[in-house]
């Protein structure tokens, strides 16, 4: 039986090996039809090619189409034998059989979005969908090969989470792969020449087709920072799969640099077909990389050094007496800890997007730099005075018992002076490098996080973190009035949608830290109410924050692209939030909803950005649906619908 299940395997795995190959040629052959307009080289017959079943070798556009299709026809083969392979004899074995079916269902969705796109006459924004849905077909059978080959070797299913580096160097991945086909379908790479800046200046050139190229650099140079860091970062991992994860991530910073290299050459030789074709080959290669190193960080573990310890004070992972003796953190980096950088982040993010979305053109790089240094001298500003006023409660927290404060490491005094600090510098940068309105605005947010969530709310309400957390929807106002100087409804609501989803969001982390607020005598929506009733309320709230997001498209405001990330990234949010009510106790499926509610806001600002930046079906204007009481002759601002 085992030799049986041995052989099932092999030829899973040799399939996936097939599908995968296929797949990265089939993306490849595609950007070449896309490149020399060979999309109806053979006519509109097939499986003929021009009623030949063989192309005329004289005609090269007849060769790369039919050579695109019976690739495809071939894919299409592989995908369908693995899915019959894993369906009837791997049914039982979810880690065998779910990729295999993942990856029939996406090829069913390419087949579709191919015929989408050739009714549209190849529109740009349905090829780019077309050939992002590709990238998740190859990422389904790339986890099939690596699952197969774990499952041949005899590796243990044990294993870890995937770590927070990879997934990150996937992401970039993938978005850098998303911005060069718009690039290469609004024929903008001519209008960025120069490498690896832009006519020789840092800023983004005046046009859309520049500023799409300059974003696309813009991310593909982080992810070459970020697969350096990775591989210059292997050294310090451990675990029974150190060497492979250290060769694929060795490999990939490798691919990244040569993939620029490629890059340079395309741009600096006014992008000749074969290097355009072989730039998107490279990518894919890239893709695929990451997503190896992803899977390779699951059997991995951590050096118990420094920055181990600050993974520790922000997530409280056991109490470090069972530990190896570890290395006191430094002073800076304790007093970065207390500024909560990650969550940051997220705020940062919401903060700037709403900058790109008000209807007065693109902010410049000099202001967006002060408003992210601002803003987060703010934001860590109210964060650090919240760690010094909840030292006591810090203290009976296993989650938060190890941060600076209550371990000891850092005084009260010292961290409540550099809250204040940082908040009083932070105003003042507002106030001489943004605008005055935007000053009063991010201290507001200091405010009242500090004042009405951290000092009244939290200790006395089970509502606090629905009024309270409202501090963390300032930022979208901070970011609107830094570029209109003023503040209208259209801010508001996007204030509005950030009100929403906090308590889902919050409430599903209060869930899993139940016992530690009960210990620590906040009353928290679960504690208070019992875990049934908050999962019940979390569900009403996303109910209330779904159809909030899809309003700006409603109105005119934001168009289909927008609609359609709203929509979907609302749909699993609300997936979860009724699973999680399904469950009986706390479940995996809490912990998920928590995490994914992190990655829905950003990538729902995200949408709004690149929805307003790229001319997707109808360029950048759109007729608003509402328009109240405007001169005429004026224009309206595409968000200005939403306010009126």
């Amino acid at each position: 039986m085992t030799s049986q299940v041995g052989l099932g395997a092999q030829l899973y795995r040799r399939i996936a090996l097939l599908a995968a190959g296929l797949a990265i040629g089939l993306i490849t052959l595609g950007g070449v039809v896309r490149i020399t307009g060979s999309g109806m080289g053979c006519g509109d017959h097939w499986p003929l090619c021009n009623g030949r079943l063989f192309p005329n070798l004289a005609d090269t556009l007849e060769v790369i189409e039919w050579s695109h299709r019976w690739v495809a026809a071939l894919l299409s083969a592989a995908v369908v034998s693995l899915a019959v392979i894993a369906w009837k004899r791997h049914r039982t074995d979810a880690f065998l059989r779910n990729p295999a079916l993942i990856a029939a269902v996406l090829l069913v969705l390419q087949v579709l979005l191919g015929a989408v796109t050739v009714k549209l006459g190849t529109a740009a924004p349905a090829v780019v969908i077309h050939l992002g849905n590709a990238m998740l077909l190859l990422a389904a059978l790339t986890v099939a090969v690596l699952r197969s080959g774990e499952r041949l070797s005899g590796l243990s299913s044990v294993v870890g989470p995937v770590a927070r580096g990879p997934i990150a160097a996937v992401a970039l991945s993938f978005i850098v792969v998303l911005f060069g086909a718009l690039v290469a379908n609004y024929d903008a790479g001519l209008y960025c020449l120069g490498f690896p800046l832009c006519a020789g200046t840092l800023p983004p050139p005046p046009t859309w087709q520049g500023k799409l190229q300059w974003a696309h650099r813009l991310f593909a140079f982080l992810l070459v920072g970020h697969t350096i860091g990775l591989a210059m970062g292997g050294r310090r991992k451990q675990g029974d799969g150190v060497s492979e994860y250290r060769r694929s991530a060795w490999i990939l910073a490798l691919l990244v640099l040569a993939q620029i290299g490629v890059a340079a050459s395309m741009i600096l030789r006014l992008l000749p077909t074969s290097l355009r074709a072989a730039h998107l080959f490279v990518g894919s290669l890239i893709w695929v990389a990451t997503l190896v190193l992803a899977f390779r960080s699951r059997r991995l573990g951590e050096v118990m050094d420094g920055q181990a310890v600050r993974r520790l004070d922000e997530q409280a992972i056991g109490p470090l007496e069972d530990q190896a003796v570890v290395p006191r953190p430094s002073i800076a980096r304790d007093l970065i800890t207390l500024t909560k950088p990650r969550i940051i982040s997220l705020l940062l993010l919401t903060t700037v997007a709403p900058m790109y979305i008000t209807g007065q053109g693109v902010p410049s790089i000099s202001l967006v730099l002060w408003v992210l240094l601002a803003g987060y001298l703010m934001a860590g500003g109210a964060n650090t005075v919240n760690m010094w006023f909840d030292q006591d409660i810090d203290q009976l927290m296993s989650r938060t018992k190890l941060r600076p404060i209550p371990s000891g490491r850092i005084p009260g005094w010292v961290a409540l002076t550099f809250g204040l600090t940082q908040g009083a510098v932070a105003f003042w940068l507002f106030w001489h490098f943004v605008n005055p309105l935007s000053a009063w605005m991010a201290l507001s947010g200091y405010m009242f996080y500090v004042i009405i969530y951290t000092i009244w709310l939290k200790r006395l309400s089970s509502q606090n973190i629905v009024i309270g957390g409202a501090a963390g929807a300032f930022p979208p106002l901070v970011g609107w009035t830094a570029m209109t100087g003023s503040l209208d409804l259209a801010a508001l609501y996007l204030f509005a949608i950030i009100f929403f989803w906090t308590p889902p969001h919050f409430w599903a982390l209060a869930l899993i830290k139940r016992q530690d607020y009960a210990k620590a005598g906040i009353p928290m929506m679960p504690v208070v109410v019992g875990e049934h009733w908050t999962k019940v309320q979390m569900l009403a709230y996303t109910l209330m924050l779904i159809p909030l997001t899809l309003m700006p498209s409603v109105f005119g405001a934001l168009g289909l692209f927008y609609a359609g990330a709203a929509l979907l990234l609302g749909g699993r949010l609300l997936w979860l939030a009724i699973k999680v009510l399904r469950e009986t106790g706390v479940s995996a499926t809490t912990w998920k909803m928590y995490k994914f509610s992190l990655l829905y806001l950003a990538l729902l600002f995200t949408a709004m950005g690149i929805d307003r930046a790229v001319p997707f079906g109808h360029g950048f204007e759109r007729t608003p649906v509402l328009i109240l009481d405007r001169p005429e002759g004026e224009a309206m601002a595409p968000m200005e619908g939403m306010a009126h």
